[in-house]
């Protein structure tokens, strides 16, 4: 069992054994190490979602936290406030590295709902960053399409998409997180730590908002895409087209000719088989040349 312990506005760790009848204790524990302590009756939901449960002893915080590297991967943890305790449960070494970071941060008075921003701030410390990073990406990708140098759109846009779609449901997670503990009694101490939490809801949901533009930007590279698409499609139709029309005429030429009646002049002309090739060529470059004076090509 890991725990530390604030005393006189001090953060500390201790080896102190857990305690019901004590205060002011952050423990980490695994659930069989929570279950074992039969200190807090307390059932843990079943399932690894995210949300915040608020019962007249204790709140019970459930987060999923993404993996920046693997978007798809992710952390899951829960967080008991209780008795003017906090007790993490599971995921034990991603909270002792955030702890850590606490402890050695910690330069001013420390009290119960400090300790809970604080850990809260860790949570999205470098995500600013990462947005960054994430819409760099993006504009990579726009590039790429633009200049149509892309063989597999849906592989190079869906990843991103997703990414973007798992950290909007995270940050709107934490801002319910956020709120629902901004009403709740007990926890906090004074206007300043009120402010501290109304701050971190701020910037979850600045987060959220950076996050939702990238959706947006999302969609306007794959509207770019479309646009492609349908001016590729355009450019293949006009050249149907111009071939459709300067073969008609040559059809019509070998239909006209191919009826073999009787009495054609052609038929038995000496220059008969040059004048129909001559003809033909005629007949193309007149329609070249219309076709360029309208700027179809």
């Amino acid at each position: 069992m890991t725990g530390l312990k604030i005393e006189n506005g001090r953060l500390f760790k201790t080896n102190d054994a857990l305690s019901a009848e004590k205060e002011h204790q952050i423990v980490l524990l695994s659930q069989s190490e929570f279950k074992a302590s039969d200190l807090f009756r307390i059932t843990l939901p079943k399932g690894k979602n995210t949300g915040v449960e608020i019962r007249p002893d204790y709140i019970l915080i459930s987060i999923s936290v993404p993996d920046k590297l693997k978007t798809d991967t992710f952390i899951y943890l829960k967080l008991c406030i209780i008795k003017n305790n906090i007790i993490f449960i599971d995921n034990k070494e991603y909270v002792a590295n955030i702890i850590d970071k606490i402890v050695k941060g910690s330069n001013s008075e420390m009290t119960l709902g400090k300790f809970i921003c604080c850990f809260l701030y860790q949570l999205i410390e470098k995500d600013t960053a990462f947005i960054e990073k994430l819409e760099k990406k993006l504009s990579d990708d726009e590039e790429i399409v633009i200049n149509n140098s892309i063989d597999n759109f849906n592989k190079l846009i869906s990843t991103p998409r997703k990414t973007l779609m798992t950290f909007y449901r995270y940050y709107n997670h934490l801002t319910d997180i956020g709120e629902s503990l901004f009403v709740a009694d007990n926890i906090f101490e004074g206007e300043y730590e009120k402010q501290l939490l109304s701050l971190f809801i701020s910037r979850t949901e600045r987060l959220k908002s950076e996050i939702s533009s990238l959706k947006d930007y999302v969609h306007q590279i794959q509207d770019i895409y479309q646009t492609q698409i349908a001016a590729r499609q355009n450019d293949i139709m006009k050249i149907l087209t111009i071939v459709t029309t300067v073969v008609l005429p040559l059809s019509l030429i070998t239909g006209w000719y191919g009826m073999n009646f009787k009495y054609m002049p052609e038929l038995l002309w000496e220059y008969g088989y040059i004048y129909v090739i001559i003809l033909s060529i005629a007949i193309i470059i007149i329609s070249l040349i219309i076709f360029r004076k309208k700027k179809y090509f």
